[in-house]
């Protein structure tokens, strides 16, 4: 297998129409600026896919919209919702048509000769975005069946493959593991690119999950667990104690299991059962 950042580059230039996949709740935070700068500097159309957009409302991130816009065409799609994957087809096509086929120039990669089978297509569209943002339901939406395997664990995907969406259409999709930064812990365990057992500081993770809904949502999170949270409870430490007494996870001395508690928050969220 390619080392990841040939394989994203691999992805690009080959690539006529280039989806990145960006989880709604945390738009800005699931953009890759690096691959971002790649896809300007090979000079690819690009399709911003805001998935998961059933778990936000629309005005909440209307925003991060108008700054996306900026950029590329956005898209907003739901593997709940059929047709969201048949307006994304309809929008490749129409930039498809806009800018045309695009030669593969293997000047641009590090090897000009390639070492590979290059995906040949009418319409060649390269997926690529962090793990567990969806891109898996992204492309069983596109091809209307299921092609690839789902899974809410981060890290699916293995390597670069082709799947055919349609006669004309054949999607690339872009490996499941991203070399992460060691010192941006929370960042990847937000949007789901690290499980929770590979989190050097969960708790960290679990503290702005609760703060992003004692600020937006206080209502949702109390539903949720079912639990109910005075003016005095909203902090990281009185919220642990409370669902943690509230499921039972108790350690040694009828103290609260903290680690246990705050897998359940970070699972719940990544998962999308949490709901912001």
């Amino acid at each position: 297998m390619l080392p990841y950042w040939d394989s994203i580059e691999r992805i690009i230039i080959e690539s006529d129409v280039l989806l990145e996949v960006l989880d709604a709740r945390l738009i800005e935070l699931s953009r890759n600026d690096e691959i971002e700068r790649m896809i300007k500097e090979i000079d690819r159309p690009v399709i911003f896919v805001i998935n998961k957009i059933d778990l936000v409302t629309r005005k909440s991130i209307q925003d991060e919209i108008d700054k996306l816009s900026k950029d590329g065409l956005v898209a907003f799609v739901s593997s709940k919702n059929k047709k969201s994957g048949k307006i994304l087809m309809s929008k490749i096509k129409q930039l498809f048509e806009k800018r045309g086929k695009r030669p593969v120039d293997y000047k641009l990669m590090k090897r000009p000769t390639p070492e590979y089978r290059e995906a040949k297509a009418d319409i060649v569209v390269g997926i690529l975005g962090y793990p567990n943002v969806g891109k898996s339901s992204i492309i069983n939406l596109l091809a209307h069946k299921i092609k690839v395997k789902v899974s809410k664990k981060a890290g699916t995907t293995h390597g670069v493959h082709w799947i055919n969406a349609t006669d004309e259409i054949k999607l690339i999709d872009s490996p499941g593991v991203i070399p992460l930064a060691e010192d941006d812990d929370l960042r990847y365990g937000l949007i789901g690119a690290r499980d929770t057992e590979k989190l050097r500081n969960p708790s960290l993770v679990a503290d702005k999950i609760i703060k992003m809904f004692m600020k937006g949502n206080k209502k949702a999170f109390e539903n949720f667990y079912n639990i109910k949270l005075t003016k005095e409870e909203e902090d990281y430490e009185s919220i642990i104690e409370k669902l943690g007494r509230k499921k039972s996870f108790l350690a040694r001395g009828n103290k609260v299991d903290e680690h246990r508690t705050v897998v359940v928050i970070i699972k719940d969220w990544q998962q999308g059962k949490l709901k912001l």
